[in-house]
């Protein structure tokens, strides 16, 4: 700031004084570094600043893990987080990730840049699954000593990021060279408490059902030009009646001719109600691909499928049956109450909004574990205890019997 006001008292003359008055002086440039300070650097250059200190061997780890933490706030903007393709940073940020020379520590601060990025945003969505990084973001699912808890909730994060509101996403999990869907199934049995929510979170996330129109379960197709529906006031005049078809209308053209055959006037004529319109443009932007597909935001059919292909749902019901300890010392034998909320929301997605199949056994592992919990607690303090309502909570018990 001292800079800038030597700069304006230096380039400046006295009010008094008429121009010929003046000699010429010779004007002092203004450091470009106070004008960053003043004005700030785009974001553009700040982002691939931080790349280059993330992905430099030679920096500290805390450099680069600062770097990384400064990129993620800048793409928390979902412009930037677009901008990632444009600049050319996704495969660095997805190299930091395989990178040998890359701690545990960079590796989970990259995965949670990844996240951040891609939450609801379809566009970085597509472009991020171009790299095929369901693999490595479910590699980290597996407890270990180069995979901390907070490598694991963040990968679930990242997962997350990616699936929600994504069928290709969700298909490519269920690829038998990805086994996607055991390892969710596995993360709901992790040492770490936190990281078995998440998990279940995000099971119940992909379950719930996407309410679309008959029409858009259909991808939709590009959006037509108004330049594509012919204007009557330029179409070509013939001597003749002509009628033009336009979808599901016809607009005919009468021409009364003089005597010598020339056209006297053209009355455009409706016989339909009205012309059809054009489907609204879709504009490129982040949530463009849900406009022209609506039905690639259902999850709901293909989370079901994996349900019962891989024995998610005997996994859920002996999480809440038989909650497995935790803590430090997994001295905790408790159920975890946000955990117990969280599962029997997803069961009752499953049984009731989804009308998924329960085997008999387990209907019986349930309805005598509900039963236990009401003489416990009691219905009222039940229901605030698992969020549900009375209607709620009796539409649930009946898939039991």
């Amino acid at each position: 700031m001292q800079s800038l006001l030597r700069w304006s008292i230096e380039n400046s003359s006295p009010q008094d004084s008429a121009p010929s008055d003046r000699p010429p002086a010779e004007r002092k440039v203004l450091d470009p570094g106070v004008i960053d300070m003043i004005l700030g650097r785009p974001d553009s250059e700040l982002m691939k600043e931080d790349m280059a200190v993330a992905t430099d061997k030679t920096r500290s780890e805390a450099d680069r893990v600062n770097a990384l933490d400064h990129l993620e706030m800048l793409i928390e903007h979902i412009d930037n987080a677009n901008d990632l393709e444009k600049l050319k940073l996704w495969e660095p940020l997805q190299s930091l990730l395989t990178s040998p020379d890359s701690t545990p520590e960079i590796k989970t601060q990259a995965i949670w840049v990844i996240g951040t990025a891609l939450q609801n945003n379809p566009a970085a969505q597509d472009i991020y699954l171009s790299y095929d990084p369901l693999p490595t973001l479910l590699s980290f699912l597996e407890p270990s000593t180069s995979s901390t808890v907070q490598t694991r909730s963040k990968a679930i994060y990242a997962l997350s990021g990616v699936l929600k509101h994504n069928a290709p996403a969700v298909e490519a999990l269920g690829q038998p060279r990805v086994n996607g869907w055991v390892k969710l199934r596995d993360a709901l049995a992790d040492p770490e408490i936190s990281v078995r929510r998440k998990a279940i979170f995000l099971l119940s996330a992909l379950l719930i059902p996407t309410t679309q129109s008959s029409s858009s379960a259909q991808a939709r197709q590009p959006p037509l030009l108004i330049q594509d529906h012919p204007d009557p006031s330029t179409s070509p005049v013939t001597p003749a009646s002509t009628s033009t078809s336009i979808g599901p209308t016809s607009l005919s053209t009468s021409v009364a001719a003089h005597a010598s055959g020339a056209p006297q006037s053209v009355a455009p004529t409706l016989h339909a109600p009205s012309l059809p319109s054009a489907p609204d443009p879709i504009h490129a932007n982040s949530h463009a691909a849900h406009l022209y597909d609506p039905s690639r935001t259902s999850t709901s059919e293909l989370t079901l499928t994996a349900f019962k292909a891989h024995g998610i749902l005997d996994a859920v019901v002996s999480a809440v049956n038989s909650p497995l300890p935790y803590g430090e010392d997994g001295d905790n034998t408790d159920a975890d109450a946000d955990f117990e909320e969280k599962a029997v929301r997803l069961l009752h997605t499953y049984a009731v909004t989804c009308n998924g199949e329960l085997s008999r056994a387990q209907k019986g592992e349930l309805k005598k574990w509900v039963g236990e919990e009401k003489s416990k607690h009691g219905e009222a303090e039940l229901l605030e205890k698992w969020s549900l309502t009375s209607e709620e909570l009796e539409s649930f018990v009946k898939k039991l019997d």
